[in-house]
């Protein structure tokens, strides 16, 4: 059987990974207890998960003429992600960020986006093809918004179903989303195209009914240590209660959901079978350090699978 086509549109980074203690207060110097160099960025690492998956994966994606940009480009080669389509940018940086991460496994991270703010409209014309024979597109907002409307429109054009990941929080037109498409924001990202501040399960109810009259997509809200909630058939929304694991980090759990909920899509599972894949796609990633380091191969989930089983799942009227 043919293997599913994913196409990534987004980011590409180096992650400058600082391990500490605490995050330093104004004005404070502090040591940190590990510094990590690795290849990241959202769309990257969503397309490196697809692949760990078993999806044939297609990049678009823009990186400096520097040493950080041929080290992507490698990368993406051993991870068997087709990258013809990851194109130089002359005189520009490739994306470059910040995370660090306290002992509880939180991050806080700060970006320097460089090339990736210099991907066009041009550059996804120059991969019109990939639009034809994909059946699924991926999307965050790394890149500049005139990128992922034109390339959700262009997915429509061409009967290709749309994975919307609104991340980092900000607003965006998610009236463009049909409901053959999916919209995948964590707590913050809901908050902001919500209104909705989530501080409970409810809260999140409340954020899920007022994203419904913005678009007809379905939804899916993370909500860290809550779990996940999502849209349903009929009045009611599904709560993915969350798994018991040891949490390390938490810096690749919404690359790997989103990865987890393309396999299932793709692969024609029902919607909580696959919902129930991406939260624990997105557990394991919360067990290990870093990002792309800790993105889950398929056997791993297998044997998630085989431990802990598929999840408990609840439902909510709404």
């Amino acid at each position: 059987m043919m293997s599913s086509r994913i196409l990534i549109v987004g980011s590409l980074n180096i992650d400058m990974i600082l391990k500490v203690d605490r995050m330093p207060e104004t004005g404070e110097n502090l040591f940190a207890r590990q510094f990590t160099m690795l290849p990241g960025g959202k769309g990257n690492n969503q397309a490196i998960a697809c692949a760990r998956l078993g999806l044939m994966v297609y990049m678009v994606g823009k990186i400096g003429d520097d040493d950080f940009g041929a080290r992507l480009r490698l990368n993406l080669e051993q991870e068997n992600v087709d990258f013809n389509f990851v194109t130089k940018q002359a005189l520009t940086h490739s994306g470059l960020a910040f995370i660090f991460i306290d002992t509880k496994g939180e991050n806080r991270i700060l970006v320097a986006p460089g090339a990736n703010m210099k991907l066009s409209v041009d550059d996804l014309e120059n991969a019109s093809q990939l639009f034809k024979t994909c059946d699924y597109l991926i999307l965050q907002l790394e890149v500049p918004h005139s990128v992922v409307k034109s390339a959700i429109q262009k997915a429509h054009e061409n009967d290709v179903k749309v994975i919307l990941n609104p991340a980092p929080a900000q607003p965006f037109p998610i009236e463009v989303l049909t409901e053959k498409d999916v919209i995948t924001p964590n707590q913050y990202e809901a908050e902001v195209l919500s209104g909705v501040k989530i501080r409970s399960i409810e809260d999140g109810v409340q954020a899920l009914k007022t994203l419904d009259k913005r678009c007809p997509s379905r939804k899916v809200i993370t909500l860290g240590e809550k779990g996940a909630l999502a849209s349903d058939s009929g009045n009611r929304c599904i709560h993915l209660v969350p798994r018991k694991i040891d949490v390390q980090d938490t810096t690749a759990a919404g690359d790997a959901f989103n990865a987890g909920l393309a396999y299932g899509l793709s692969k024609g599972l029902d919607w909580v079978t696959t919902l129930q894949l991406a939260n624990n796609a997105g557990a394991i990633a919360c067990t290990r350090i870093g990002a792309q380091s800790a993105l889950p191969y398929l056997r791993d989930i297998d044997s998630f699978y085989s431990i802990q089983g598929a999840g408990e799942i609840r439902y909510f009227d709404v």
